[in-house]
């Protein structure tokens, strides 16, 4: 599935120096409206534990029918020099699913254009149930915190 979202009026090295900075880390863990556990940032690897109720505004209905009341996942991103980066999210309990997204940032005029195209495997989930769990996963939970992290990135790179 892909994710698209705009970062106005900046360079893709200012966004891949942003995406990386402690503060925005945490800016963006408290607009998703999660609990963080220690943020790790070594090299260009980026690593969050989180957990959050599902029942809170926000997290789509049909998510919330299919994920416990409360999730914990593990957030890590990896950003390359070349403007390409792994995101990978690990979601614990059940459903146990794993997202596995490659992102890429690309220069379009004055803004970023930020792309995320990501694919969510169950783990443990029978069939045929497994595929409209990975969609809601990708599209309505993942989906949703990708645009959050924009949203957070505009705000930040405006100040």
């Amino acid at each position: 599935m892909e994710h698209r979202a705009v970062l106005e009026a900046t360079t893709v090295e200012k966004v891949q120096q942003l995406l990386n900075e402690h503060a925005f880390l945490e800016a963006f863990a408290k607009e998703v409206g999660v609990t963080a556990g220690p943020i790790e940032v070594a090299d260009d690897m980026t690593t969050m534990p989180w957990s959050f109720r599902t029942d809170k505004a926000g997290i789509p209905s049909l998510a919330q029918k299919f994920l416990p009341k409360e999730v914990q996942l593990i957030w890590e991103q990896q950003w390359r020099d070349d403007a390409t980066g792994s995101i990978t999210v690990e979601l614990n309990g059940t459903p146990a699913a794993t997202c596995n997204g490659k992102a890429t940032l690309t220069q379009d005029g004055d803004d970023v254009s930020y792309l995320v195209v990501t694919e969510t495997k169950t783990h443990g989930v029978p069939w045929p149930i497994n595929g409209k769990i990975e969609s809601t996963i990708n599209k309505d939970l993942v989906g949703w915190i990708l645009s959050v992290q924009a949203r957070v990135a505009n705000r930040e790179l405006a100040d």
